[in-house]
């Protein structure tokens, strides 16, 4: 029996998906549970869930239902894995785009890794010309905080798009209750964006506008570096080249404060507490301070100054990429 569909609509003419922002990122570490104390403790991020039998555990402050994952190298999801990205995860406006999108890929010859049920969203994976790897998901229902929660053993159902009928519906929230964990060091909004460094910008680029939909938000081919966009109208993913000193791959993850104060007050926390703050940026475009987790990833904590696409243009590409 054929399933009846919402008709597929292009979300945008000659790409794949649109999506909104970024919406989490995820990490293969080498301890979950000192991984898990870190993010909660310091970087100031709720448990969404955890997966003890995998060895797995999610984060968030409630704008979705995790800002960051943890995956084990030496649990089942994580096993023959180094500690490094597992991926972005990138958050569309519904079920009926993710279909869509995924079906105009297929077609235009993208080929996915794998395609998953979350049970809150249903989500499809594909790499970038560098190997990462990038998750496209919609969520599929609007309470997802209660539907995944605490201690969660189930297995995920199997599914791929065309199983079941997708939904229009916009499951996200638009301002959210977000949550807080008092007596952290930090307290961010929520993650915002994360950069790479790439080792061609011209295929990246066509692949991360093209395939993933993602809209520049400064720069362009020829350029030191690029930022894009969802259709949110923020800096979610940074793209920079490889070169001397360097290399490709993961660079870090940008977590929004409230406000300079509110940093000004985190970083001095930190430093009674005796933690290496690895670099802090004064700059006209924006404020940024970073430490590192307990596998050396790079945590951003920033505030928004002056978003001048001018005055962002002026910076230095090294400097350019501790801000962005």
């Amino acid at each position: 029996m054929q399933l009846e569909k919402p008709p597929a609509t292009r979300p945008q003419s000659a790409k794949c998906f649109a999506p909104r922002r970024l919406g989490h990122v995820n990490l293969y570490v080498s301890d979950v549970d000192r991984a898990y104390e870190f993010y909660k403790n310091v970087v100031g991020l709720n448990e969404s869930y955890v997966q003890p039998l995998n060895r797995a555990a999610f984060l968030g402050n409630n704008n979705t239902h995790h800002d960051v994952a943890l995956i084990d190298v030496h649990g089942p999801l994580g096993q023959g894995k180094a500690v490094g990205l597992n991926h972005l995860a990138f958050e569309l406006e519904n079920e009926v785009d993710l279909v869509a999108g995924y079906e105009y890929a297929i077609a235009t010859g993208t080929k996915f890794a794998r395609t998953l049920d979350h049970d809150i969203a249903h989500s499809v994976y594909m790499r970038d010309p560098d190997g990462n790897m990038n998750e496209v998901y919609a969520d599929v229902i609007k309470d997802w905080r209660s539907a995944r929660l605490g201690i969660v053993t189930k297995p995920k159902p199997k599914w791929a798009p065309g199983m079941t009928v997708p939904s229009r519906n916009r499951n996200y929230h638009v301002e959210p209750d977000l949550m807080r964990v008092e007596g952290a060091v930090f307290h961010p909004r929520r993650i915002v964006h994360a950069a790479l460094v790439v080792t061609d910008m011209n295929k990246a680029l066509e692949y991360y506008t093209g395939i993933v939909g993602l809209q520049p938000v400064h720069g362009a081919v020829g350029k030191q570096f690029v930022v894009l966009g969802g259709t949110c109208g923020e800096r979610n993913l940074s793209l920079f080249p490889a070169g001397t000193g360097r290399p490709p791959g993961f660079h870090h993850a940008g977590f929004q404060m409230w406000n300079e104060e509110e940093l000004t007050s985190s970083l001095a926390k930190a430093r009674e507490l005796g933690m290496k703050i690895d670099l802090e940026i004064s700059h006209p475009t924006r404020r940024s301070a970073f430490i590192l987790d307990p596998d050396g990833f790079r945590i951003q904590f920033f505030v928004e100054r002056d978003r001048s696409l001018a005055m962002t243009g002026e910076i230095d590409s090294d400097l350019a990429l501790y801000l962005n």
